[in-house]
């Protein structure tokens, strides 16, 4: 057969790994090779036994590489290659942040359990990842109302954050963004879709407070190799106080609807 027919080992395993069985990526195969053909051509063309090939047509279907026209009988066509894994890749990385979010609800669950008096009044972090867990976890927590001063450096995050933001949304929950005008745009779209978005230029910091009783404080960086530095605190009086200076910049004469 054609050198340009055939896939290498190297093809075959790259295609089983991200999801693929053997019989799926024959049968993917031979429709590229062949356009429109029904499940018995391909059974002949990519030697799948007739009982395994409609398992298979109909799997390759189901993930989005080949299109089915109910005729009689059935005919296949091949989705493009570059189309196809596109499809998938948006399709996993849906699946993924789903996964994501219900594992991370369960887990933070069984985490805060231990009791509000296993807590410190004030916790001090250090780097990108022990920051994004913490903020992450007030978020889930948060009840009634969030507010969030987001600098622009801070914008590479948004994804890391939006679908909880979605989540909180659904329940009901009242979410105030406050950020500088130097936001890019895409990152200012993601937000606003969640939440009401003011911007400010002259922005000192930033942090999140969870219904006037949690809040994380955004320092910069720190003196261990330059990493970033933040305060998370439950102290009543901490909370209330960002709360209240949160809510001055809110509605000052420099902050703009955006």
């Amino acid at each position: 057969m054609d050198r340009l027919m055939t896939l290498s080992e190297r093809a075959m395993a790259s295609l089983e790994a991200l999801g693929l069985t053997g019989s799926e990526v024959k049968a993917y195969v031979a429709l590229l090779k062949g356009g429109t053909m029904t499940a018995s051509d391909v059974s002949r063309e990519a030697r799948i036994p007739y009982s395994k090939v409609y398992d298979a047509l109909e799997s390759l279907h189901r993930h989005g590489w080949v299109e089915e026209q109910k005729r009689r009988p059935t005919v296949y066509t091949a989705k493009p290659p570059d189309t196809a894994l596109e499809e998938l890749k948006s399709r996993q990385e849906t699946e993924r942040k789903e996964k994501e979010q219900f594992a991370l609800e369960e887990l933070m669950g069984i985490y805060v359990s231990r009791g509000e008096q296993e807590k410190p009044d004030i916790w001090i972090m250090r780097g990108t990842n022990e920051i994004l867990s913490r903020v992450k976890n007030l978020l889930l927590n948060c009840r009634a109302e969030l507010l969030i001063a987001l600098p622009a450096q801070l914008a590479p995050f948004t994804d890391r954050i939006e679908p909880l933001l979605a989540t909180l949304k659904e329940k009901g929950v009242k979410c105030l963004i406050l950020t500088s005008p130097d936001l890019p745009k895409e990152a200012a779209g993601q937000l606003a879709r969640h939440s009401e978005l003011r911007t400010r230029k002259t922005m000192y910091g930033g942090g999140l407070v969870s219904d006037s009783r949690e809040v994380v404080l955004l320092l910069g960086g720190g003196e261990q190799g330059g990493l970033p530095l933040a305060i998370w605190a439950s102290h009543h009086g901490l909370a209330s106080f960002a709360k209240d200076y949160f809510e001055f910049l809110w509605n000052s004469p420099g902050t703009t609807e955006r």
